[in-house]
């Protein structure tokens, strides 16, 4: 039954972009055919149907970008540099009478996570 395929292959399919090893794109789409391989509904006059493969290693491709991009914005959100733009930007939208007063303000940011020095910035 192709049901039971398709939930086969998806589940591999993943896996595969899950997976933590970084391939290059001939890697990737080697892997893809693997799954795809042997599969009846993938085989056309018998070979694999290349637009199965593209279209499943569009979707590999995506998603492991997605996830590589997330996980590169997590490192760079709490990231010192981060705070410190944070930190900026909110300090350009106060008004200070002294020196005195903005460097309170720092001080006092400073002790905030970056989350919240977001928050504050977003309010601000």
């Amino acid at each position: 039954m192709y049901t039971d395929e398709i939930v086969i292959v998806d589940k591999k399919i993943e896996e595969l972009i899950k997976d933590k090893t970084q391939y290059n794109f001939n890697n990737l789409k080697e892997k893809v055919e693997e799954i795809l391989a042997n599969i009846e509904m993938f085989m056309l006059e018998g070979e694999l149907d290349s637009k199965a493969v593209d279209l499943y290693l569009k979707r590999v491709i995506t998603k492991r970008n997605e996830i590589q991009k997330e996980q590169e914005k997590s490192k760079l959100d709490e990231s010192p540099q981060t705070k410190y733009a944070l930190i900026e930007a909110i300090c350009q939208k106060c008004e200070f009478q002294t020196q005195e007063e903005l460097i309170k303000k720092i001080e006092e940011l400073e002790k905030k996570t970056n989350f919240e020095l977001n928050e504050i910035n977003k309010r601000s």
